[in-house]
């Protein structure tokens, strides 16, 4: 057992099954085996093998995959499950490492992350209108109207919600996410056009470099045994000229209150992040309950009031006023469950971008950093090295 959690029902994730087709009842995840999808050609054809970059041909028999085949590397003859509708594009290591069965050179704090989230994304699937607004948020200072076109990168796509606006502003998107999440973010994205989700790993992409004239990473990096290497793989990927964005947890830099809510958070978690994830779920709605009454309700009328608004701006948990109350939850179980946590101060963020040799750099407080640059027409010595 795995915090809880049947390492089966990930193996039975990985294959497209659920875990009904095997007599169990899942007290995790949800993931059930839909109506069998064939991909489209121009899906082959953009995917590469994640191993050496190989290009990929359908296979019809696999023996494991009947109702929607699978893909073979024409160089390397790694396989690859199609399920569900969703690219299975993990190397042979993770894959099993994911199932439990062997974690071998794999970081076991990853497998951890990708367990969390899969857990997460499957009990927060909600989708609000309140997502539109959040998304053009985290894409400031871009606006809608910036996706129209461009082919995108969705690196860490968790439930599917950014994939689905980015798509609505008329991009194509292709979000990924390493755990039974994308199975999520498929069902989310289903009834939106030009949003193509796939498993994989951000540390071996399965895509030709400089693909993308855009890429996002939305509260992903900062849960990875290592950042900002996961970060400069990412720039391989993105065409010269091209954007990214990452949003990174924040070390509160004169906000003493937040910075001490912010400690007692971090003592928490070495006892929190070993508890059973149905225990931390059930813990959060209590958490988040404390967050409404002690922050958000008092920022509610402060606001309103001519000599407070001032102090209210500075109230902690702030931004829960504009949510349904399940993204307060949600966002108290993704603090106490995932196993890794790292905040940055804004010259640390900083710093990512000037080491990557990005130009036009641009950091931003919202509510965490959003950080920002662009890839040179040119790529310097120093980023053409990062594959």
């Amino acid at each position: 057992r795995h915090r809880g959690r049947r390492i089966d029902e990930i193996s039975w994730a990985l294959r497209g099954e659920s875990v009904g087709d095997h007599g169990y009842r899942s007290n995790v995840v949800s993931i059930r085996r839909g109506k069998a999808v064939r991909l489209e050609n121009e899906v082959v054809q953009a995917l590469r093998c994640p191993g050496c970059e190989g290009d990929l041909a359908s296979r019809e028999d696999a023996p494991d995959i009947e109702a929607e085949g699978g893909l073979r590397c024409v160089q390397c003859h790694r396989e690859f499950a199609v399920a569900n509708g969703v690219p299975r594009m993990l190397l042979p290591e993770m894959r099993d490492a994911l199932s439990g069965n062997s974690a071998g050179e794999v970081d076991v704090r990853q497998i951890e992350t990708a367990h969390s989230f899969g857990f997460e994304w499957s009990h927060f699937p909600d989708m609000y209108m309140e997502w539109s607004r959040n998304f053009l948020d985290y894409m400031k200072p871009h606006e809608a109207s910036f996706f129209h076109g461009k082919k995108v990168l969705d690196a860490g796509c968790g439930s599917g919600r950014h994939a689905y606006y980015a798509a609505q502003y008329g991009a194509e998107v292709w979000a990924v996410d390493i755990g039974p999440a994308a199975d999520v973010a498929r069902r989310n994205t289903s009834g939106r056009g030009g949003v193509h989700v796939v498993q994989a790993d951000l540390h071996s992409l399965p895509f030709a470099p400089e693909s993308f004239d855009f890429i996002y990473s939305i509260g992903v990096l900062h849960h990875l045994p290592d950042p900002e290497g996961a970060f400069r793989n990412l720039l391989r990927y993105l065409k010269p000229g091209g954007e990214i964005k990452v949003y990174l947890y924040w070390k509160p830099e004169g906000r003493p209150l937040k910075r001490a809510l912010l400690g007692l958070v971090t003592l928490a978690r070495k006892i929190t992040t070993r508890l059973p994830y149905r225990l931390v779920y059930a813990l959060s709605f209590p958490a988040a309950w404390a967050a409404v009454v002690l922050f958000v309700w008092p920022y509610r009328v402060a606001r309103h009031i001519p000599g407070l608004r001032r102090i209210a701006e500075l109230t902690p948990m702030k931004q829960y006023s504009r949510y349904p109350f399940r993204v307060c939850v949600n966002d108290q179980f993704d603090r106490f469950s995932a196993p890794l946590e790292r905040r940055y101060t804004k010259a640390e963020v900083e710093a990512w971008l000037t080491r990557a040799g990005l130009e036009e750099p641009d950091v931003r407080p919202n509510c965490g950093w959003g950080g920002s640059g662009r890839k040179p027409a040119t790529a310097p010595e120093l980023m053409n090295e990062m594959g």
